[in-house]
């Protein structure tokens, strides 16, 4: 008698544990929706030098970039928050009233802006994993010397943001190093990378 009791217990708590009703699952980790960047560093990673008369090429050092930019080494914005729900990122300088808010998309790690002309514009990188983001800028100088005598001088200094290389500085003002025939001819850029981590 005593082992048919036995075997209807042992039957009624493997019944008991099969149906327990408050198992909890492991819940996900919800995503950050919002980051908020403060400036650590910049890097500058290459300097390119065009001159005339000839159209020779050089890559000076950091050193020479302070005859044109005298604020380079320090970002406009101290600060940059991104907000993955809404899409949006802001450029905060903390300082002045240049703070700029921006709709983005992310592809791969680049943060691609709409700027003005709606045309998507390479910002920088955003690290999820390691929650950081790196600005990048652009610096540009052209000058370009009179070729006769009812000429003006024309000089441009800008700074954009994404990278400049060969194909997208060239095709403006000169259309290639050849056509800088004066010796006073310059086209001149530098791609700084100005890194955030996470506040």
């Amino acid at each position: 008698m005593k082992y048919p009791f036995y075997a209807a217990m042992i039957c009624l708590s493997l019944i008991s544990c099969g149906n327990n009703d408050n198992t909890i699952d492991d819940p996900k980790p919800i995503d950050k929706e919002m980051y908020q960047f403060e400036f650590k560093s910049y890097a500058v990673k290459g300097t390119t030098l065009y001159t005339g008369s000839f159209g020779s090429k050089s890559n000076p050092d950091e050193t020479y970039l302070s005859q044109y930019w005298n604020l380079y080494q320090e970002p406009s914005w101290k600060k940059i928050n991104l907000d993955l729900k809404n899409k949006t990122i802001r450029l905060i300088s903390e300082t002045s009233s240049t703070d700029f808010t921006y709709s983005f998309t992310i592809v791969n790690d680049s943060v691609l802006i709409k700027e003005n002309n709606n045309k998507p514009a390479y910002i920088g990188d955003f690290k999820k994993g390691n929650s950081s983001f790196t600005l990048k800028r652009t610096y540009r100088y052209i000058k370009k010397v009179p070729r006769n005598d009812h000429d003006a001088l024309l000089i441009t200094k800008s700074a954009h943001f994404g990278t400049t290389q060969y194909e997208n500085i060239f095709g403006n003002i000169f259309t290639t190093p050849s056509e800088m025939i004066k010796s006073g001819d310059q086209v001149l850029w530098t791609n700084i990378e100005y890194s955030y981590q996470e506040l």
